[in-house]
């Protein structure tokens, strides 16, 4: 087993977590967010910030302004003790091929791990938290007539209410191809440099960033597109203390692994035992709240 063990190259398991961790930061940098990089436990809370931009005032000369442009935030609990595992028996696979191989699942364990911070935090994007009136909180569309005019017509209602700078558009699949249906927006899009039939990467809609995201999580809504401001969804993260796993046994190593970038980090476990088994395993700890009314929902009729 030993020898099973020295076949794992650190560096390269470090470099895949890191990238897979670089999936979620694109959304994040959507959200009001805290990243804390000390290990916590479970229902920890973590301070996230929201700013607020001030107003244009009348000045009068020779006298201070009254600010209004404040700084607030919500404490966020880590409700959210996630991980992936994955393991390799001796005489599964070449100890040639094992290092790629294992990187390649501890990157796969972080993404699946990432994308669960950005779903659990679109859940909340519902009527109960953002409002339900149709042509100011939401634009309910059939299926078959999500197109350019249609989502033209969202993305209205979204400026309309959503006053901050930093908004995001993000549209699920039937919406991001019923966008992208007319061949001459499609062609121009790609001359532009913006290939969005192949990346999947969106222009921005009407000055607005705009990302596709492939499946919207079930939130009891028919949820197929959405339009918020920075500072409508709050996230926290942090990886778990390496002590809130003490008992288990078999550990060869657990370390943070953190991406420099974003700073988020994840707890990274390697265990082996007595049958051959290698193991490895990637955890977080996040939570996610519901900042100020800033959102509009694009939902299918």
């Amino acid at each position: 087993m030993a020898t099973l063990v020295s076949q794992i190259n650190e560096a390269l398991v470090d470099q895949k977590v890191v990238k897979a961790l670089r999936y979620t930061l694109t959304l994040l940098k959507s959200f009001s967010y805290q990243v804390e990089s000390n290990g916590r436990v479970k229902n920890d809370s973590i301070y996230v910030p929201i700013s607020t931009d001030p107003t244009e005032q009348d000045k009068t000369p020779g006298e201070a302004g009254t600010p209004d442009g404040t700084l607030a935030g919500v404490q966020v609990q880590l409700t959210n003790f996630k991980n992936s595992c994955w393991s390799f028996n001796e005489g599964e696979i070449r100890a040639n091929l094992l290092a790629e191989a294992w990187a390649d699942k501890a990157a796969g364990a972080m993404y699946v791990c990432a994308k669960g911070v950005i779903d659990r935090s679109l859940t909340l994007v519902k009527a109960s938290n953002f409002g339900n009136t149709e042509a100011v909180d939401k634009q309910t569309t059939a299926i078959a007539d999500l197109d350019q005019a249609s989502i033209a017509s969202f993305v209205g209602i979204g400026t309309t209410k959503i006053k901050q700078r930093e908004k995001t558009i993000l549209l699920g699949t039937q919406a991001s191809f019923g966008l992208m249906g007319n061949s001459l927006l499609a062609i121009t899009y790609a001359l532009s440099g913006k290939d969005a039939m192949v990346s999947g990467t969106l222009p921005d809609i009407l000055g607005v960033p705009g990302a596709r995201y492939d499946a919207f999580p079930p939130n009891g809504e028919n949820l197929v597109g959405t339009m918020f401001g920075r500072a409508a969804l709050l996230v926290a993260t942090a990886p778990p203390d390496p002590l809130i796993e003490a008992g288990q046994g078999n550990v060869v190593q657990r370390r943070i692994i953190t991406d420099p970038e974003s700073k988020i980090s994840v707890l990274y476990t390697m265990t082996v035992d007595g049958a051959g088994k290698l193991s490895g395993e990637c955890s977080l700890l996040s939570g996610c709240a519901v900042g100020q009314n800033a959102a509009v929902r694009l939902v299918t009729a």
